[in-house]
């Protein structure tokens, strides 16, 4: 079939893996993909709606990528929400298992990603090609690989999409820090069994504090030194001094979704010593947007099975790069651009980075059960 909408590549599929299981808010999740020519950006939802979370897959991280908006216009999958040449639901939970069946290729081989066939489905394939057992067997063994993925119709329609999106805009107060250093603090705050406070000033010294306080427990905080040039914090701006409260289920989600695996010392050391760093925004009505920096390597090995990258000649700004880190943004992230087909990746290794990010309500008045008891 050559009218696919999305025809991509993947060449570090355990990373892949591991960024997509950050979005799993509920028991049985189901996303809402959407393909521009920009990359992919896969977004979930907790059901109170409350709590959203995506991941932006940006065009150069991926082997190869190419989108044929053409292709979406005669097959009717054009999509109306932002500037996505296609949109489709999927079960996370049944994304992933696929993609783990992949897993053992990782660094063997490519994985072709497509989207739609004439099912709708996500295709995805990977050929491998090994020396033959006996050497005077004559020609390699070539295998393939192959699974599609129906999508899901339920909940994430391509119109209710945008309106389900979680807005986040005019930013007030950020500040940046060490990925663990922020998980550590939200796990020291699980004891009071509480909803959790993030308190900023900047009169008449900077400050920064976490707290929870239970009706039983008793309260517990827990101060980050924020003045000029400390160690703690990479960022800190504070237009708007005052305290917002969140569920510590929801924060507990956006602090310690990332395996250990993509944000703890190793990685650090595989990306020369500089760890993965989170950057946390309250914009207005208290909402908080919480997106994690996270590394992804492209695999060294050669293009197996006669895959070719594709270049596109115009690169993209570090803005465009880190999705949209600051300022006021949707849900989905800005992903730009209409028309023909268009290829995107690099030449050669490198690490590129992928933004998980997780927009949630500030709570007014919470039940101390309501904020902390209510499963995933």
């Amino acid at each position: 079939m050559d009218d696919w909408v999305l025809d991509a590549r993947v060449d570090q599929i355990r990373s892949f893996v591991s960024v997509l299981g950050a979005l799993k808010l509920s028991k049985r999740q189901l996303v809402h993909v959407s393909v521009a020519e920009r990359g992919v950006t896969v977004v979930a939802q907790d059901p109170s709606k409350s709590l959203q979370a995506q991941v932006n897959f940006r065009a150069e991280t991926f082997a190869s990528y190419r989108v044929n908006a053409s292709a979406a216009g005669t097959q009717g999958h054009v999509s109306g929400v932002g500037s996505a040449v296609g949109t489709f639901g999927l079960d996370l939970g049944s994304l992933i298992d696929v993609l783990n069946a992949f897993a053992p290729l990782d660094g063997e081989c490519e994985l072709s990603m497509r989207w739609p066939d004439r099912d709708n489905s996500l295709v995805l394939a990977a050929l491998t090609v090994r020396d033959a057992a006996d050497p005077h067997a004559g020609r390699p063994a070539r295998m393939c690989t192959h699974a599609s993925i129906a999508p899901e119709v339920d909940g994430w329609s391509t119109t209710s999409a945008a309106d389900a999106e979680l807005v986040f805009r005019g930013e007030r107060n950020a500040f940046a820090m060490p990925t663990t250093a922020l998980r550590e603090i939200v796990d020291d705050l699980e004891w009071p069994c509480a909803p959790m406070t993030i308190a900023m000033s900047s009169h008449p010294s900077p400050s920064l504090s976490f707290s929870s306080k239970g009706k039983d427990t008793g309260e517990l905080r827990i101060d980050v030194d924020a003045t000029p040039g400390s160690s703690a914090l990479t960022e800190f701006s504070c237009a708007e001094s005052g305290a917002w409260t969140y569920r510590y289920r929801f924060m507990k989600a956006a602090a310690s979704s990332l395996p250990p695996a993509l944000v703890g010392p190793a990685h650090a050391r595989e990306e020369g010593g500089s760890p993965t760093m989170t950057r946390v925004a309250i914009g207005e009505g208290g909402v908080v947007k919480i997106v994690h920096l996270v590394h992804m390597n492209r695999a060294a090995h050669a293009n197996a099975g006669g895959h070719h990258h594709h270049h596109h000649s115009g690169g993209y700004g570090d803005s465009q790069r880190y999705g949209g880190v600051g300022g006021g943004t949707r849900g989905t992230g800005g992903t730009a651009g209409h028309g023909g087909t268009r290829g995107g990746g690099t030449q050669g290794p490198g690490s590129y980075v992928v933004p998980v990010t997780f927009v949630a309500y500030a709570e007014v008045e919470i039940d101390e059960d309501e904020g902390y008891n209510e499963p995933l």
